[in-house]
């Protein structure tokens, strides 16, 4: 239920704070199991774009980071307003140690994750049993699955239950201001909060940070400078590893046959989600090529097309509408499909009225994630989505400046590795390979081969995803949350989101960060019954929670 500012007088199970998909599912998933839960939300009911200032972080455009305007939101649903809705898993490689990827190897193994993607994909509305292929264990490229949400907007999917639940209360417009931390107790005793012009304090026997990868850093680096010696000092794992995918275009696929191509285009299941298969490089594949976790899939972008294709030259002006304000980045084919299509439609104004009309039903009366036009040449664009390699100098730090409640706020150096720009062409030319000795079809490739490595990186830009800037691990040296996503140096405060992912793999991170929160707030819901039951047996008197389980490393001495 929506709550006053008297919520802030009342003590809690949990506090969760952040309302994007992540911290609405951890929240959801502990009311359901019977914990007094506060949902915080810095922003309105009404997910937005931040205005400047508004965020804590002052990041501009750069060569590989996009704007925080871009890539975050306030609000209750958070970014998922704007989320493309891509419902993908991890892969049991991710979780690998591979002597390939740098700083890669999860404490635990896919399958403490796995259980929990169906009750994300119902969180998350896209709803569809068997997502994942049937593997195809003979072949260098098995096809992979990927869904998509019914509902973009986590919170108006969830809207009634955020509404009337009984053991849930959500406070908007709610900002944390800073965490209070016990250093003797190595707990957080309760949460600073600005709301509504006025000051407050939350307090909570367990807090979880959903904040997105940069706020939830952005709160633990100003604690740190409180604390210096936690999560592992100054040159420790916090605010390090930053990263997200490499994306984009360099090549089209030409199928050979109609069955072939229909097999990778997107198609409506019986529950109204939308599915398409996309091609994986196998696990042997890329231990043997020492390939990054990549996929692909067709769509119309960048496709080659006719002087009768005002349909798909209609499409092209639209997918090029933003590039088109920064003319400066293109290339020279960029400039030729541009006008070509443009030229399309203005000699077939009747045709091009037409073709929009029939895009305008396409996309809202069908509902389809994007608009797809089935080729009678078989020819695609074809996109990729793939892993960036862990790096300890791509990071977040705080710079000397502060927002208006004293804290610092964040700034970026987010950086590729060459081995990203050469393993995405090489996971290419494996592709082109594999479709050519399967008379499946075969790439062309958008520029020469020794251009094409600089291509990609010309496309390579994120920001969105934010993985590992709190990832998790063994120990405090090296990671900053443990195997069940706590601090490892504070007993009582969780992180949930992407952040926690060691390694980035090929999926988007959405439907595995909801399954990572809805695991968490499992185990806490479990703690808290462990722990009520022998409190129950040491004293019949006290039937609230006993604290929390202390920290795995000692760090008092040192504070």
């Amino acid at each position: 239920m929506f709550a006053g500012l008297e919520v802030f007088q009342q003590a809690f199970d949990v506090c969760v704070a952040g309302a994007g998909p992540v911290g609405i599912a951890a929240a959801l998933e502990l009311s359901r199991r019977g914990m007094r839960t506060l949902l915080l939300e810095a922003g309105p009911k009404r997910s937005k774009r931040p205005q400047r200032n508004e965020t804590g972080f002052d990041i501009e455009d750069d060569i590989y980071h996009a704007a925080d305007r871009l890539t975050s939101a306030t609000g209750l649903g958070g970014t998922s307003e704007r989320w493309g809705g891509q419902c993908v898993e991890l892969d049991d490689i991710d979780f690998e140690a591979r002597d390939y990827v740098a700083h890669s190897g999860w404490p635990i193994a896919h399958e403490e994750i796995s259980p929990f993607y169906q009750r994300a994909r119902a969180l998350l509305s896209s709803n569809v049993a068997g997502e994942r292929s049937e593997p195809e264990p003979e072949t260098d490229f098995p096809s992979s699955r990927e869904s998509w949400t019914r509902i973009r907007n986590t919170a108006k999917a969830n809207s009634a239950e955020l509404a009337s639940s009984k053991n849930l209360f959500v406070a908007l417009d709610a900002r944390i201001k800073a965490l209070a931390f016990d250093p003797v107790e190595a707990r957080v005793h309760s949460m600073s909060i600005a709301c509504r012009g006025g000051s407050y304090k939350v307090c909570a026997d367990q807090y979880v940070l959903a904040c997105g990868g940069r706020g939830n850093t952005r709160l633990l680096l100003n604690l740190q400078l409180a604390f210096p010696q936690l999560f592992g000092g100054s040159d420790g794992p916090l605010g390090r590893f930053y990263m997200g995918h490499l994306a984009g275009q360099i090549a089209q696929i030409e199928f050979a046959t109609k069955e072939h191509a229909e097999r990778y285009l997107f198609k409506r299941t019986s529950t109204g989600t939308f599915v398409c298969n996309r091609f994986q490089p196998a696990p042997q594949l890329q231990r043997a090529h020492e390939l990054p976790n990549i996929a692909f899939w067709p769509t119309n972008r960048r496709a080659a097309f006719g002087e009768a294709d005002t349909a798909l030259s209609l499409l092209h002006l639209w997918n090029s509408r933003k590039s088109f304000v920064h003319k400066a980045t293109w290339g020279e084919a960029d400039r030729f499909r541009y006008y070509n299509a443009l030229h399309n439609v203005l000699r077939n104004p009747l045709g091009a009225t037409s073709s929009a009309l029939g895009l305008l039903r396409q996309k809202f009366s069908f509902a389809e994630p994007y608009v797809l036009l089935r080729r009678p040449d078989m020819k695609y664009g074809l996109r990729y989505h793939g892993e960036q390699i862990p790096s300890s100098s791509s990071r977040v730090f705080l710079k000397p400046e502060q927002d208006a409640d004293g804290q610092f706020k964040l700034d970026v150096s987010f950086r590729y590795l060459p081995q990203d720009f050469r393993g995405t062409l090489q996971a290419h030319v494996a592709l082109d390979r594999w479709l050519k000795e399967r008379k499946i079809g075969k790439l062309i490739f958008d520029a020469a081969p020794e251009n094409l490595e600089e291509h990609i990186a010309a496309q390579a830009k994120d920001g969105y995803h934010q993985i590992g800037l709190t990832k998790m691990g063994v120990d405090r040296n090296h990671a900053i949350v443990n195997h069940n996503c706590r601090v490892i140096d504070i007993a009582n405060l969780h992180i949930a989101g992407s952040s926690v992912f060691a390694t980035s793999g090929q999926a988007n991170p959405t439907l595995p960060a909801v399954a990572l929160a809805i695991r968490l707030a499992e185990h806490l819901a479990s703690e808290a019954r462990h722990q009520s039951t022998a409190a129950s047996l040491s004293t019949s008197s006290r039937g609230s929670l006993s604290p929390g389980p202390q920290p795995e490393t000692k760090i008092l001495s040192a504070l």
